[in-house]
């Protein structure tokens, strides 16, 4: 039986492919990866992602560069906020008209990711994945990362990952700080695996049933429910936190994929705490009865096309 040969090794990627061998380089190459969120961690995953050579990148954000997103998102400048019009002493009308003439943030990413590999296929979708045309466009990708934090993100990729069988990584910072007397509490990063046979976001409560629904809610109807009181809070965001979650997601992404991890690795939950310099492991629940993931025959799980995914569908 003669082997194939492995495949020409491109030289700008030797010194990785001493770790990954030629092959694993080369299947880099071929794999598709969607990340859902191209602020500060996901444009750190776009950008590191296309230097190690993977072959098509989708980034899904619908939001638009601001200027306090200026220290966290690499590749940004301060052309892309246009301050000659967003300016504090401008009219209103104007920093309106500056803030929608913003560059996006998968402009951004497109930007970075084909510096890194103008070869690479890269797909910027300005728009939310909770939106169904947008979802769909992710349902052939070999892997997924979510970057982004909210909850009806967090519903739509636990169901992309369990109904079209797609391993995933979900990704965030917390930064806790008292509104009353700004003292800072437990800081962490997390890297959380998805996969369809190690439980999901609903097992273990990372998904939250009244966030989702108040989400859901037009600004009206948030208003008069009293679902304001945390509407003004911005959380604290820092490119080395950032860093950190991105780091661990995408070093377990290129383990997984190129078969590097050892026989006894589990899909625990990491979470750095800097404050303490520790990084623990929380190991993920499953629930045999769970919609997403379970086993049951109502279980979205490898249900593929045949079921409807947690997302709005387009406007007519």
């Amino acid at each position: 039986m003669c082997l194939r040969p492995p495949p020409e090794a491109d030289p700008a990627y030797d010194r990785q492919a001493r770790l990954f061998g030629d092959r694993g380089q080369a299947l880099l190459a071929t794999l598709k990866v969607g990340v859902i969120g191209a602020g500060g961690a996901g444009l750190l995953l776009l950008q590191w992602l296309a230097h190690l050579g993977v072959g098509h990148l989708v980034a899904v954000d619908p939001d638009r560069l601001e200027t306090s997103n200026l220290p966290r998102v690499v590749g940004s400048t301060r052309w892309d906020v246009h301050p000659w019009l967003t300016d504090a002493a401008r009219p209103a009308w104007v920093r309106r008209l500056g803030n929608r003439l913003a560059t996006s943030k998968v402009r951004i990413a497109e930007r970075v990711a084909r510096a890194a590999n103008p070869a690479g296929i890269f797909e910027p979708i300005l728009g939310d994945v909770i939106d169904d045309a947008v979802a769909r466009r992710l349902v052939d990708c070999d892997y997924l990362f979510l970057a982004a934090d909210t909850m009806q993100a967090r519903a739509v990729f636990n169901a992309l990952v369990h109904q079209y069988l797609i391993p995933g990584m979900q990704v965030g910072v917390k930064v806790p700080v008292d509104r009353a007397t700004g003292d800072v509490g437990t800081v962490f990063t997390v890297a959380r695996p998805v996969s369809p046979d190690h439980g999901c976001l609903w097992c273990n409560g990372l998904i939250d049933p009244t966030r989702l629904r108040e989400e859901g809610l037009s600004p009206a109807e948030r208003d008069a429910q009293r679902y304001v009181d945390d509407q003004a809070v911005i959380a604290p965001s820092v490119i080395t936190l950032n860093a950190v979650a991105a780091a661990l997601a995408a070093d377990d992404f290129l383990f997984t994929v190129t078969g590097l991890h050892h026989p006894t690795v589990t899909d625990d939950y990491l979470r750095f705490l800097p404050r303490d310099a520790q990084l623990a492991h929380d190991m993920p629940r499953a629930d045999p009865t769970c919609l997403d993931c379970g086993r049951g025959q109502r279980s979205r799980r490898a249900k593929g096309d045949t079921r409807s995914l947690p997302t709005r569908p387009a406007a007519i």
